[in-house]
């Protein structure tokens, strides 16, 4: 029986950052969703780079990479969406981003499962599911609390001043 081919951490890097990119890309709205050898492959190749025997098991570099890459797409395109917005719009765009983070945390954690089942068991670090959420608490609902406060008190402001005049 031959030797599995080893994976260079660049290498299989590269190939989830394309999944990751076409999952920003179906919660922007793209029509092209994942198939099941697509899936599959993303699955696999977590599989195949955390199974290595050392140094090439990038166990922990692939957890490190999982949060890097909420903190990327947050930083990039979540907080200028909702910072470009006022008012009304800004809370409306937060509660858009907010649900396409909760998708983007289910699909991620289901590409990197095996991290979660071993690795991350094994270390008691902090799942998968609560690192993506938490990069959304700590870089998006810290940010941006005042000023959806400040949004929700003109709101009600404009509502009660619309209902005075009826």
């Amino acid at each position: 029986m031959g030797e599995r081919k080893t994976f260079e951490l660049e290498q299989g890097w590269e190939y989830m950052q394309k999944g990751i990119t076409k999952l920003k890309g179906i919660l922007d709205g793209s029509l092209e969703q994942f198939n099941s050898e697509e899936y599959m492959m993303l699955y696999t190749t977590i599989y195949n780079m955390c199974t290595q025997k050392p140094p090439n098991d990038y166990s922990q570099q692939l957890y490190d990479k999982y949060r890097e890459a909420f903190q990327v797409y947050i930083n990039s395109t979540v907080l200028p969406s909702i910072k470009e917005k006022h008012n009304e719009f800004m809370l409306r765009e937060l509660v858009k981003r907010w649900a396409n983070h909760k998708i983007m945390v289910r699909w991620l954690s289901r590409f990197f499962h095996y991290l979660d089942r071993y690795f991350i068991a094994r270390r008691s670090l902090p799942p998968l599911n609560e690192v993506g959420l938490t990069c959304f608490r700590d870089l998006v609902y810290q940010k941006v609390t005042s000023k959806a406060k400040d949004a929700v008190l003109d709101v009600n402001v404009m509502e009660n001043r619309l209902t005075e005049h009826c």
